[in-house]
């Protein structure tokens, strides 16, 4: 078996390896660290595969790598960090408008960077792009780099699709079944779930199209393009976009093949070895092991000292079971760790998740790291705070992979009983690994499909997997016209029936009278 994976290996490198190079410009403009895990991957996936790769983010690579290349470093702050959980929760009540305005049109205004201005107005020509693949969360505006350069777009988005990117890829929202992104509901049954839904998702699309049509000023001034298409005719233009999902995780759904589903695309490479101190930690962990981890922008000294005390109870009952605590900085949590628990400021969390002895995942419920623990099938605690993270623990806690708590009351009793469950009831590990199955269980990995799919535009033109529904009204696309014309046939028909009833009824009572105006006279 072990040979005949090797042989499969090898011949779906032949499949999708290329003798052409190309040259990509990557644009990644968010800060956000978990964020670039997966367009890191991707951009290095596509170095190595021969393509010369040009990248802009905030994350610069710290070794240095054949046709990769850092034209720009952003250098931004991880600001979000210090953020506290009420602020989170508060700003999740208006989702949509900041990732329009916070993470978006806020992000624009790095177009008129030095750097940026200076390759906007000198971009290298030898040779020149073939290809921009950019970031899509809450900027379209860097979508103008492709009309800029004269060059296809492809879009990779970190999260499920947003339904703005359905409606721009020309995709079928689906609303009678399929959760989308800002319904936190995973489960579609009853007529108020489609209801919701539909709601959600349209509500979704008009408000982030109001907040962000800003974004159309500020790339045409940057750019200095005054006639460069808006920011919503250049969405419809966008050639391919690559999105962080699988079947596994949010069900299933028909897709545009101008969509493609590249869910765990970052945990396909070697994960960093452990530190010393924490592998024998892990080593000895004989009676398993805690991963608690609640993320990049989230720390856990952020929570109040009395829901860290509760915590701590918690954790400590259950020794002699370890815990591993991922704290930004330790000095600043509340005394009274427990003997069983140990903090590290970072850890390779893939690394910590696929150990052995690993049985509990305590997280904030961001997708790239649920997706690590489904590919390790690890059973997961959500404490949710923010954008996708809600929904993310609801569709596990649907399918008995993870347990759910509320963030803004975290109590040591629902701690104690989440714990439990997942330490002693069979169920949430098989669950784990079946979805793990399922999630593994691929044609092709998830980077091989990406770089396929990548270079299958580049080869056949921008239009090569776009739909016609890119160009049409939603009323044509939900047949809004279709089903009127319909409706008004059939009130026609039954007005006709009924007028037609009443000429015979009344032409029926004219000849009933005949032989009673006879026997009269």
């Amino acid at each position: 078996m072990k040979y005949q994976k090797i042989l499969l290996s090898l011949v779906l490198a032949v499949l999708v390896h290329t003798d052409v190079a190309y040259r990509i410009l990557c644009i990644y403009p968010y800060q956000g660290k978990s964020h670039f895990q997966m367009f890191g991957t991707l951009s290095r996936a596509l170095a190595k595969r021969g393509h010369k790769v040009d990248v802009i983010s905030h994350f610069p690579t710290e070794k240095p790598l054949a046709n990769y290349t850092d034209i720009i470093n952003l250098s931004g702050k991880g600001i979000y960090s210090a953020i506290s959980v009420e602020e989170w929760r508060k700003m999740q009540l208006q989702v949509t408008y900041f990732i329009a305005t916070m993470f978006g049109n806020s992000i624009c205004d790095l177009l008129f960077r030095e750097e940026m201005q200076n390759f906007i107005k000198n971009p290298p020509n030898d040779p020149p792009y073939d290809l921009v693949i950019a970031q899509y969360f809450g900027s379209p505006c860097y979508l103008g780099f492709g009309n800029l350069l004269n060059v296809p777009v492809v879009i990779v988005t970190s999260f499920l699709e947003f339904p703005f990117i359905n409606t721009f890829m020309g995709n079928t929202q689906n609303d009678a079944f399929f959760s989308g992104f800002f319904n936190e509901n995973p489960s579609i049954e009853t007529f108020f779930d489609r209801l919701w839904n539909a709601y959600t998702n349209y509500h979704a699309v008009i408000v982030f199209q109001h907040y962000s049509a800003v974004q159309t000023d500020i790339m045409r001034k940057a750019m200095a393009l005054p006639h460069m298409p808006d920011v919503r005719a250049l969405e419809r233009q966008v050639a391919l976009a690559l999105v962080n999902t699988h079947y596994s995780y949010y069900g299933v759904k028909p897709i545009t093949p101008a969509m493609i589903e590249v869910g765990g695309l970052h945990v396909v490479e070697e994960a960093p070895k452990l530190s010393p101190e924490i592998k024998k930690w892990l080593d000895s962990a004989d009676h398993g092991l805690v991963y608690f981890s609640l993320g990049t922008i989230l720390n856990i000294e952020k929570f109040p000292e009395e829901t860290v005390l509760k915590l701590y109870r918690s954790l400590a009952k259950i020794s002699p079971i370890k815990v591993l605590m991922k704290s930004t900085n330790a000095s600043d949590l509340p005394a009274g760790l427990p003997s069983n628990v140990l903090t590290a400021s970072w850890v390779s969390q893939f690394s910590v998740l696929k150990h052995k002895n690993t049985r509990v995942f305590v997280t904030h419920g961001g997708l790239m790291g649920t997706q690590e623990a489904i590919y390790c099938g690890v059973p997961m605690i959500g404490i949710p705070v923010f954008a996708d993270q809600v929904k993310n623990i609801k569709t596990l806690e649907h399918k008995n992979v993870a347990v759910l708590l509320d963030s803004l009351n975290i109590t040591e009793q629902g701690m104690d009983s989440a714990l439990n469950k997942l330490l002693h009831d069979p169920k949430y590990r098989e669950s784990a690994k079946r979805m793990s199955r399922l999630f593994r269980d691929r044609p092709m990995s998830a980077v091989d499909t990406a770089i396929y799919w990548i270079e299958y535009v580049v080869r056949n033109g921008p239009d090569s997997l776009r739909s016609s529904a890119t160009e049409l009204p939603w009323w044509k696309i939900t047949l809004i016209d279709v089903f009127a014309f319909l409706a008004v046939c059939f009130a026609l028909l039954i007005y006709s029936l009924w007028l037609l009833l009443k000429l015979l009824s009344r032409n029926l009572y004219r000849r009933s009278l005949v032989p009673l105006e006879k026997k009269l006279k």
